[in-house]
């Protein structure tokens, strides 16, 4: 498990996540506090981009599996190197452009990144990996959103903004010299004969992917939860913001992010020893508790900070598990377009969540929680599907 590959792949994450996790967390209190709007005009600033993100994951899971994990990957990156630009302009249309940029080099980092995790290590201890993958990814942003509170607190946004732009160059470039190609077998190097318009426009692998049963489950079980998670990133560092100031959201951001990584470890070692199916129903449960907790406590900032972290690690951790889904459900020739699809289903409830409960935050401040609540009843119930059919899906033909 522990090739160069891999490890390089984690500290890539790790870096991306100190650059774009800090940005991602102080968007809404940027609008908020900087442009003067409120969380429903953040929530369509960022609709468009985490749409076109789902798009570009299609195109960049061919990609993946047609030409190569890194090319993709190394696409994707680019998105983390200007969204440092966000906090350095005022101007709503170029903070529309650098959003959709972000969003659509998005879908290729998802893509590439977890079909490269996937691709790299064996299937025997991806629960493992898949584990250490997004801890590396949840320490990075952690790290980074407790640096951002104290350096906006002390200093002011622009600074953050550039410092990420530098840092995340520099990450470029290592990752283009040093990041290990993969090997990729016989059948995905002859489709690469069949041209590149049809390679990046493979429409039909995907309908025939959403066809099967399994896949339909797994779409469901990434949007519901996905809404929740879109709702709590819009709304909770606004919440944590007006009741504690901008340092109490950093280190709300950064504490929540630690726990998911205890979460996420857990997880991954529960997924190589039993499996993927009960973490998944378990972590569902928590996740849709704690979102209703969120309902009773969210004028405290006590209530919002022990609800949120907790849910922050149920969330984390039923993440954990969907690449073991997407192993099980796809062929060796399919991971890329099985992580495609997968991010597809998460970036459409990522954006119903924002526009969602930037809307419902209107009328009441528990509102949002409660959509969320009956969302991840639904996704428990998908889950608890999962867990009782024994299913043959490896055997299945197109």
């Amino acid at each position: 498990m522990w090739t160069r590959g891999f490890i390089s792949l984690c500290l890539i994450v790790f870096v991306i996540g100190l650059i774009t996790g800090p940005v991602h967390l102080f968007f809404p209190i940027y609008t908020d506090s900087e442009l003067g709007r409120d969380a429903f005009f953040a929530g369509l600033l960022r609709a468009i981009p985490i749409g076109l993100g789902g798009i570009t994951a299609l195109i960049g899971g061919t990609l993946s599996d047609r030409f190569g994990r890194k090319p993709t990957l190394l696409i994707g990156m680019s998105g983390a190197v200007v969204i440092g630009a966000l906090f350095t302009t005022q101007i709503p249309l170029f903070i529309l452009g650098i959003l959709c940029y972000e969003g659509i080099a998005s879908g290729f980092k998802t893509a590439g990144g977890q079909s490269y995790l996937i691709s790299s290590v064996p299937s025997k201890h991806l629960g493992m990996a898949t584990g250490l993958y997004f801890i590396s990814s949840t320490v990075g942003s952690a790290l980074g959103n407790a640096i951002a509170g104290e350096t906006i607190h002390r200093i002011n946004y622009e600074v953050l903004g550039k410092i990420a732009i530098l840092l995340s160059g520099l990450l470029f470039l290592g990752a283009f010299l040093f990041l290990p190609r993969l090997r990729r077998n016989v059948e995905t190097i002859g489709h690469r004969q069949r041209g590149v318009l049809k390679s990046t426009l493979n429409i039909s692998k995907y309908i025939n992917l959403c066809r099967r049963k399994n896949i339909q489950m797994l779409i469901s079980l990434r949007v519901f939860p996905t809404y929740y998670w879109g709702t709590v990133n819009l709304l909770m560092p606004i919440l944590v913001k007006q009741l504690g100031g901008e340092k109490a959201a950093g280190y709300y951001g950064a504490v929540s992010l630690l726990f998911a990584f205890a979460c996420q470890l857990v997880t991954g070692k529960i997924c190589d020893a039993i499996g993927h199916r009960i973490p998944a129903l378990i972590a569902n449960i928590f996740v849709t508790i704690l979102a209703f907790g969120l309902v009773f406590f969210h004028s405290s900032l006590e209530g919002l900070e022990i609800f949120g972290i907790l849910g922050a690690g149920a969330a984390w951790a039923l993440s954990t598990t969907i690449p073991r889904f997407i192993n099980e459900f796809t062929t060796p020739h399919e991971k890329g377009h099985g992580v495609g699809i997968t991010h597809l289903a998460w970036s459409t409830g990522f954006l119903l969540g924002y526009v969602a409960s930037g809307f419902l935050i209107r009328f009441s401040t528990y509102l949002p929680f409660c959509v969320a609540g009956f969302f991840l009843i639904c996704s428990t119930g998908i889950a608890y599907k999962l867990y009782v059919i024994k299913s043959q899906f490896r055997k299945e033909h197109l």
